[in-house]
């Protein structure tokens, strides 16, 4: 399939690109399942900048140092200020171009947060700090140790369990991903965002009608079939995504994401006679069938 071939994102933060998408393009008016705004993990523009705390100053590599300051001997920065600290230099590891001094900024965050949380286990910032330091370094075990012991101390928290399912989704864990977007809706049933995000997850496990019963939700049926058709090109099923295509069309006619979408099957995957029955050969989707 040549350059124009659509393809689905999720992250710099997009879902489905940023989790083993091999396509260059993004099909036009795709929805794509938002990230909570305290969770841009997954390299798509700057994260935001922690304050760092008074004395940290960049050097010629990018890495923040401490500045002498007047303080009491024997001093300790706190866990607020450590985290700080550790959020500034894993931002400064991710810099384009990479810094030379990449491996020594990671440690030096994971020390940082290490000690705020030998001061306070329960900081909030210092365990998603070393959560969200893993899922960028791609350490798929230790992501999801970090999140479990965040989330076993502060069980209510929604969107960080929809950040889980979103650092499962990295990883295409769509199984997990699937898990930590259901316990997130039992806290937080109406929260849209996270339901798009399971609905993604579920089509990339193949549970077609629950994402599809997932998507509809929040968004027309003319969408939902145009997302999950995506899906399934980007899975590689390209019957089955026209099929889902025309179902969008029969929905809504002028959908013009579905019509960009579908000429593009049209010049990428031409249509051959069907070798067998066309009506048993129609994958419902949905419950409906052409």
């Amino acid at each position: 399939m040549d350059g124009r071939r659509l393809k689905l994102l999720i992250a710099g933060g997009l879902l489905l690109g940023g989790v083993g998408c091999s396509r260059n393009t993004t099909p036009p008016g795709f929805v794509n399942p938002t990230p909570p705004q305290q969770s841009k993990l997954f390299g798509g523009g700057q994260q935001p900048v922690a304050a760092a705390p008074p004395g940290a100053g960049p050097t010629g590599g990018g890495m923040p140092v401490e500045v002498a300051q007047p303080r009491k001997s024997g001093q300790k920065l706190g866990p607020d200020a450590e985290t700080a600290f550790g959020d500034t230099h894993v931002q400064s590891a991710f810099l384009d171009p990479a810094p030379q001094n990449k491996d020594e900024l990671l440690d030096l965050a994971r020390h940082r947060y290490e000690r705020a949380l030998k001061q306070d286990p329960k900081h909030q910032g210092a365990l998603l700090g070393m959560a969200r330091m893993y899922v960028r370094t791609g350490e798929r075990e230790r992501t999801a140790a970090a999140f479990k012991r965040y989330v076993d101390l502060y069980p209510k928290d929604a969107a960080v369990q929809h950040e889980a399912a979103m650092a499962c989704a990295r990883f295409q864990d769509w199984t997990g991903a699937c898990a930590w977007c259901d316990s997130a809706l039992r806290l937080d049933p109406e929260n849209r965002s996270i339901q798009k995000t399971r609905g993604f997850c579920l089509a990339r496990a193949g549970r077609w009608d629950e994402a599809f019963a997932a998507m509809s939700r929040v968004m027309p049926e003319a969408q939902a079939r145009y997302n999950i058709a995506a899906v399934l090109l980007h899975t590689n099923q390209p019957d089955a995504s026209r099929q889902q295509l025309q179902l969008a069309l029969r929905a809504d006619p002028q959908h013009a994401n579905t019509l960009g979408l579908l000429a593009e099957l049209d010049h990428t995957h031409p249509t051959t006679p069907p070798a067998v029955n066309p009506g048993n050969a129609i994958q419902t989707v949905g419950g409906v069938a052409p």
